[in-house]
């Protein structure tokens, strides 16, 4: 690596140069969130409440019993809905429609399928998909970020090299932009999928942006 040197005449007036450094990091996902549920409809609503509670009772109890921890199971959305048919422009009462679904947190990746299975073969017919995620961002992220900062520093070797400047090796200034992560694509499930379900959670891609500015004189 050109090294550049550190001594300047503090009687010169320093140029300033800024660069961009962008680092990606692959890592496979470690946790997963599922959205599954029972929607009922009935006319009568306290029917309709009746028999949602008792399936995703039945729900629950088959995924703990699969091994699911109950502080991994969640309740994400809970809705009461009348609901309407339109015939020839007229607006007839159908009932109303109960929605409860759950929010279920895996660290298992070879058991979403199975987990998913077990929730439909119990009741769920609402399968919202499978949403993949790290425990640990922070970790890759500052890996990403270590690669920004290399980068950014290899452009402004070069653009002082080219000009037959001296650049001062530690940055005048970084301003580092917001996380970002690339995440694996939202995996649909139909509630009626033979068994097993098959779940590849692929890879996500953890990414960090830096603007840095470098004093350098000629």
């Amino acid at each position: 690596m050109y090294h550049y040197p550190m001594h300047r005449n503090t009687s010169v007036r320093p140029w300033t140069m800024k660069v961009t450094g962008t680092g990606m990091v692959a890592a496979a996902p470690d946790q997963a969130i599922i959205i599954t549920g029972v929607e009922t409809e009935d006319m009568s609503l306290q029917e309709a409440q009746s028999s949602n509670s008792a399936a995703i009772q039945k729900i629950i109890d088959a995924l703990t019993k699969a091994g699911v921890p109950e502080s991994q199971i969640q309740t994400s959305e809970f809705r009461i809905n009348p609901v309407y048919d339109f015939k020839e422009g007229q607006q007839i009462f159908r009932g109303y429609k109960v929605a409860n679904l759950l929010k279920i947190t895996l660290y298992d990746m070879a058991a979403i399928g199975s987990i998913i299975d077990t929730a439909t073969a119990n009741g769920a017919n609402v399968v919202r998909g499978v949403e993949f995620s790290l425990q640990h961002t922070d970790v890759i992220y500052n890996q990403a970020l270590a690669e920004a900062l290399q980068q950014a520093e290899q452009k402004a070797q070069t653009i002082a090299r080219s000009l037959h400047a001296t650049l001062n090796a530690i940055p005048h200034s970084v301003i580092e932009s917001p996380e970002t992560s690339q995440p694996s694509p939202f995996l649909k499930a139909t509630a009626l999928q033979a068994a097993p379900t098959p779940i590849e959670p692929g890879q996500l891609m953890i990414k960090a942006d830096v603007l840095v500015s470098y004093h350098y004189y000629l």
